[in-house]
């Protein structure tokens, strides 16, 4: 039977994220990945160290019904906490209608451009990321708890 774990949040999902990046560091450049290094010792970008976060926390496949469930909104209120924390305030939905991007791709895109910012390190990055599991979903993002001192948009 496999292990039980805690029921997925998107605190957790962040918590893993920034732990990831603490453990291997913040990659920045063209690619996803570096050539010739493990996914899980490599340097990774920070939509790679989310994604690795999302793995953390997801049910085990043998887990039926509401685990899932939970673990499916965790994953998307995940995704706009952080991109939201990054951006300084909630993201306006005119921003990928105008690209014509879905909301999932422009938020991915926002964390791969935010995480490649010239002289973003792993600290910054990793900090930024407890600050938007802190921040929960209902927090006020021009609050000074929840402030950042670099936005991407």
């Amino acid at each position: 039977m496999p292990s039980r774990k805690a029921r997925a949040t998107p605190a957790r999902i962040l918590v893993a994220t920034a732990d990831h990046i603490e453990r291997v560091g913040l990659y920045q450049g063209d690619h996803l990945w570096q050539p010739g290094r493990l996914g899980h010792d490599a340097p990774c970008t920070l939509l790679h160290a989310w994604e690795r976060g999302v793995r953390a926390t997801r049910p085990h496949w043998s887990v039926r019904g509401e685990p899932w469930e939970v673990f499916r909104r965790a994953l998307g209120d995940s995704l706009v906490l952080l991109s939201d924390h990054i951006n300084g305030r909630p993201v306006a939905a005119a921003r990928w209608r105008k690209l014509r991007l879905t909301e999932d791709a422009y938020r991915r895109t926002m964390l791969w451009c935010w995480g490649d910012e010239p002289e973003r390190t792993a600290a910054e990055a990793a900090a930024t990321v407890r600050a938007a599991a802190l921040c929960g979903g209902g927090a006020d993002h021009a609050s000074e708890r929840c402030s950042t001192p670099k936005n991407m948009v």
